[in-house]
């Protein structure tokens, strides 16, 4: 067994969410090696957790605000996978996507989202962050219970993990807090402040997790894009803690600790053409879902 290393750069919101899918389709049906992948934003973006819809936000006071969105043209997407809005900036963002076998064999939803901590916690101690991961279970499950029945969690078909935000992933109109607002399990502070945001989706074969690891954090644009609900001491970027943290060296860290974890080898590589092909069939699909 070994995993696939691809590196993106930056792309558009809607091909980043196409291609994840695409790769989370192709690794589940056995038509390609597990893979990880690493990307950015070609411009500030907002992913909305699969969960959530535009009229959680249109009767509320604090909340995105809709109208400053669409005349600053920041691009809107749903994700795959569960969770609150996440405004996307300077980050490097990742995806994993894997069959439950070797390191993720006979793990449940918390015990993916363990190991994915764990290498990601090497990285970051490795980097110079002053890393604390929550590892309790019990301040979360009965979060994610709400989360599951709210957003039609199947048990034996698909299972969505809502991630950091797991009280975001139903229907209620009022949670709609961005997704460094709050802390879950397996998730990594730094000086008390969230450093990563991640999300979990889940099916019988396997799973997609995806998340967000800042670098500076844009506090004007977010307390612009989140009316009345971001705070910026909630989050910290990587440049914050790390004067003159390197993008580039970080993710060499982040695939070390990656093959380390997994105890395989990460094989740098491109997306199959097939996945490519289904990435562009399912564009039209992310980019319509924008508001």
């Amino acid at each position: 067994m070994s995993f696939r290393l691809i590196d993106s750069g930056t792309c558009g919101a809607a091909f980043n969410m196409a291609l994840d899918e695409a790769l989370a389709r192709s690794v589940k049906e056995g038509l390609a090696p597990p893979a990880i992948r690493f990307y950015g934003w070609d411009r500030p973006s907002l992913s909305l957790g699969r969960f959530q819809k535009k009229e959680h936000f249109s009767h509320n006071k604090a909340g995105l605000d809709l109208q400053f969105i669409k005349e600053s043209g920041i691009p809107v997407v749903v994700r795959p996978t569960g969770g609150r809005a996440v405004l996307h900036g300077n980050e490097l963002t990742y995806s994993l996507v894997s069959c439950y076998e070797g390191a993720f064999e006979g793990k449940d939803l918390f015990g993916c989202y363990a190991v994915i901590s764990q290498a990601m916690e090497r990285a970051l101690r490795r980097f110079g962050v002053p890393v604390e991961v929550k590892m309790n279970r019990a301040s979360v499950a009965s979060g994610m219970a709400q989360g599951f029945l709210a957003g039609g969690y199947k048990e034996k078909r698909e299972r969505d993990d809502p991630g950091d935000n797991h009280l975001a992933g139903g229907k209620r109109p009022g949670r709609t807090l961005p997704c460094f607002g709050s802390v879950s399990y397996a998730e990594m502070t730094a000086n008390g402040r969230k450093i990563v945001g991640s999300a979990q989706r889940r099916w019988t074969e396997g799973f997609l997790q995806q998340g967000s690891i800042p670098f500076e954090i844009d506090g004007h644009l977010g307390e612009k894009v989140f009316r009345g609900c971001f705070d910026p001491r909630m989050m910290a970027g990587l440049a914050t803690l790390v004067p003159g943290a390197n993008l580039a060296l970080f993710k060499r860290f982040l695939a070390e600790e990656f093959e380390e974890v997994l105890g395989v080898p990460l094989a740098p590589s491109e997306p199959a053409p097939q996945e490519l092909a289904l990435a562009g069939e399912l564009l039209p699909g992310y980019e319509s879902a924008c508001f």
